[in-house]
């Protein structure tokens, strides 16, 4: 029967903790950039940098944890 391997809370959590971690840190890079009292050039590069954390670090996460066996 194929599907899914059961896997500990542990292992679960090694391989999720750091896409939250990800998510908690591109979501503070939004609020940073919504700050009215930073430069409209500033803001803007927070802007695309919120982003690009997230379309870049979580397959490169997923491509690591696979690559480190954890996945």
């Amino acid at each position: 029967m194929g599907g899914a391997v059961a896997r500990s809370p542990a292992a679960l959590l090694l391989l999720l903790g750091p896409l939250l971690a990800l998510g908690f840190a591109a979501g503070a890079v939004r609020a940073l950039a919504a700050r009215p009292d930073l430069p409209p050039r500033r803001r803007r590069a927070l802007s695309a940098a919120w982003v690009l954390l997230l379309l870049a670090g979580t397959p490169l996460w997923l491509v690591a944890a696979a690559l480190l066996g954890i996945w």
